[in-house]
């Protein structure tokens, strides 16, 4: 228990670190999106929305998991020699794809336009975005690896704090700018190419000479399951967008895919909270502790994650009249699915500390069992669910494959390899958030005042309830 007590210490010290960065960088960047929702109508919003679950996608595979690989293989280099190798080989192999996918996509620009009902200029900014983004996947990596936080804190920060910038100019002074979505993408192709030229040096240093083929493959071995499920990760993350998009009417699609979008947005902060640990949790676990230490720390970590991420859960969903200004008034009406879009994120942050165990025992063949089984129902169920609910079924569906994908891992876990999750308590705490949601409904209809003391109250039953049962005893 005290192992796990100074792993977790270890743990929470390493993501605060990288959590610095990512609050810094993703709430510059969210201001884009209360902006956003006022200068852009809900079908021009709807198609940047509609791009940018492409990205993730195309993302995904051309970094062919290698980020993570890269990961597993520095813990394993006994010099620095062989630390360049391994990172000359990751990054030209990425940097090598991110190149020909831009050859293919310059080959079929106008035919993926038209069938996307956009202007081929989207197409090319997107494309170079990606090309982009993928060049500096591994050099992120490397300083993630490193430990080098302040440097990555900076090129993070710089790139969104640029993005702002040029989004405001762009929609100020470009005239007709807010009938396309070409400049966000724009915005964001110079903020990450100033990122990227910001880790030249440091890639720089870690270059060397030595490409070597077949540590490329070994690494393949590890990260290329893990590529297929994240794949179908991304896929079941975005794919209710192009649903949505190709499934209504196209006189309504742009504009419900424009509010699910934003108010997806505000979901979101529960999944940056996500993103926020896993940039510390990720390279922690898989640094090659003994079975029991990991195990110990798994556990323990989940527990405090979801104590953490029910937090967050009720705050947006106690307080969801306030935080829809975070958009504008034409966005607010698709605030109804707010609380099924949270439950889902949080389902999400659960499932990535139940991925850490196959990814530490090299069982990543696992990941695309539990991700395919996600994106086949996600799929099943939005087909069945959007042509008659709309958006509100691409919630349901996004919840219900999490759900599902959770329970899946959970128990693959336990056969491969047990963790002691604390369930009792798990549970507990899920039902006690659910209890108090439930109860925020009768505060609805009080004047403002009295509706905000309220749900301010029921918030701090849960936190004095989490506080008693976890350290009530300690000192």
């Amino acid at each position: 228990m005290a192992a796990a007590a100074h792993l977790l210490k270890k743990l929470a010290s390493q993501t605060a670190v990288y959590g610095v960065s990512a609050i810094l960088s993703k709430f510059l960047n969210y201001l884009l999106t209360p902006y956003l929702t006022r200068v852009l109508s809900e079908q021009v919003y709807g198609q940047v929305n509609l791009l940018y679950g492409i990205i993730p996608f195309a993302n995904v595979v051309l970094t062919m998991g290698l980020a993570t690989g890269y990961f597993r293989y520095a813990s394993k280099c006994a010099s620095v020699g062989e630390k360049r190798r391994l990172f000359t080989t990751t990054w030209g192999a990425v940097a090598g794809m991110a190149l020909l996918f831009a050859a293919v996509m310059a080959a079929c620009n106008g035919s993926l336009a038209g069938a996307m009902r956009l202007d081929p200029a989207c197409i090319a900014a997107m494309t170079a975005l990606i090309v982009v983004d993928n060049v500096a996947a591994i050099p992120l990596a490397a300083l993630r690896e490193e430990g080098r936080a302040v440097y990555y804190t900076i090129v993070n920060v710089v790139g969104v704090g640029v993005n702002v910038a040029a989004c405001v100019l762009f929609y100020t002074y470009v005239p007709e700018a807010v009938r396309s979505p070409l400049w966000v993408i724009v915005a964001n192709l110079i903020a990450s190419t100033v990122s990227l030229l910001l880790l030249l040096p440091n890639s720089l240093r870690l270059v060397s000479r030595t490409f070597s083929a077949p540590l490329l493959r070994s690494i393949f071995a590890y990260s290329i399951p893990l590529m297929m499920a994240g794949i179908m990760g991304v896929a079941g993350d975005f794919i209710d967008r192009q649903l949505i998009y190709f499934m209504l009417p196209v006189e309504v699609a742009d504009a419900e895919l424009g509010v699910y979008t934003a108010v997806a947005k505000i979901a979101a902060l529960l999944m940056i909270f996500r993103q926020i640990y896993t940039l510390g949790a990720e390279p922690f676990f898989l640094q090659g502790f003994s079975k029991e230490e990991f195990r110990a720390a798994n556990a323990e970590a989940t527990k405090y994650f979801t104590i953490a991420g029910i937090a967050i859960f009720l705050v947006l969903a106690l307080f969801a009249r306030e935080f829809a200004y975070i958009v504008g008034s034409d966005f607010r009406s698709g605030m109804g699915v707010l609380p099924l879009l949270l439950l889902a994120n949080l389902l999400a942050g659960i499932l990535v500390n139940l991925s850490f165990w196959y990814k530490a025992a090299d069982k990543t063949r696992v990941a695309i069992y539990i991700t395919g089984l996600g994106v086949a129902v996600t799929i099943v169920l939005n087909v069945l669910l959007i042509p008659s609910m709309g958006y509100h079924g691409a919630a349901v569906a996004r919840v219900v494959s999490m759900l599902l994908m959770v329970a899946v891992s959970y128990a693959l876990c336990q056969h491969y390899f047990p963790v002691p999750f604390d369930l009792r308590r798990i549970g507990g705490y899920f039902l006690l958030g659910g209890a108090i949601f439930g109860a925020s409904y009768a505060t609805a209809l009080l004047p403002t005042a009295g509706r905000l003391g309220l749900d301010f109250l029921l918030l701090l039953i849960y936190l004095s309830v989490v506080w008693k049962v976890e350290f009530g005893r300690r000192r």
